[in-house]
C-alpha cells in the first residue's frame, strides 16, 4: 500500500512539475517533471518485499 501511494504521489508531482514546465516554456521543469514520472514508473517494477514491513 505503501507502494501505491508513493508512485500516485510521484506521479501528480511529475504531471505538476512537467506542466508548470509546459506553461511556462521552461525545458529543465519540463525534463525534470519527466524524470520524476520515469521514476515513478520504474518503482512499479520494483520487487513489493523491499517495502514490506514484516521481516523476512
Amino acid at each position: 500500500m505503501r507502494l501505491l501511494i508513493a508512485r500516485l504521489v510521484l506521479t501528480g508531482i511529475g504531471i505538476a512539475v512537467w506542466g508548470y514546465g509546459n506553461a511556462t516554456g521552461q525545458p529543465n521543469l519540463m525534463y525534470a517533471g519527466m524524470a520524476i514520472l520515469a521514476v515513478a514508473l520504474v518503482m512499479r517494477f520494483l520487487p513489493k518485499h523491499w517495502f514490506d514491513d514484516t521481516p523476512r
